[in-house]
């Protein structure tokens, strides 16, 4: 079976699969810039916890890239500000705040103020890696419990389209 995939990084870009266009076109937007990955966010084109979470990731990181200063602390700041501009695009998604949180971490720890984006770019490409190896685990595991026959109820966005790949609960149907 092909997976499917929602978000990707190639070529200095994020390509989010436009969830809002789907079941009847396959439309992936070409995103450069971190207010452009807020408006898909706000608009609903990236839906689901564990995606929204790297989409935000991303989004910081495109931020951190484009900021303009001549110190470490003017830096910061604008990071911070950025970054809650992200979160502010769906202030309700937990996965969102955390992501943001553990890029500003990173960012505040990193006393090279100038290398902070390529920091921020690896930290957001393995939140992704870690999120397919968690919804992979999460498969193998719960498979393991479910009897054959067994009938399985899910709510809310449960595969690959909502993770950065995989799926949480279809993965483990």
């Amino acid at each position: 079976m092909p997976e499917i995939s929602a978000i990707e990084w190639a070529d200095g870009r994020l390509r989010l699969l436009d969830q809002t266009r789907l079941p009847l076109e396959c439309v992936t937007l070409a995103l450069d810039d971190y207010r452009q990955v807020a408006r898909a966010i706000v608009e609903m084109r990236v839906r689901g916890a564990p995606v929204l979470g790297v989409a935000a990731a991303y989004a910081v990181a495109m931020a951190a890239r484009a900021i303009e200063a001549s110190d470490r602390e003017g830096y910061l700041a604008a990071l911070e500000r950025t970054a809650g501009e992200v979160v502010a695009a769906r202030p309700t998604a937990v996965n969102m705040a955390w992501a943001a949180r553990q890029l500003l971490a990173i960012a505040r720890a990193e006393q090279d103020w100038r290398a902070i984006p390529e920091r921020l770019l690896a930290e957001a490409q393995a939140i992704q890696r870690r999120d397919v190896e968690a919804n992979r685990s999460i498969g193998r595991h719960g498979a393991a419990l479910i009897p054959d026959g067994a009938t399985v109820l899910t709510h809310c966005n449960t595969g690959a389209l909502a993770t950065a790949g995989y799926g949480t609960a279809l993965g483990v149907i």
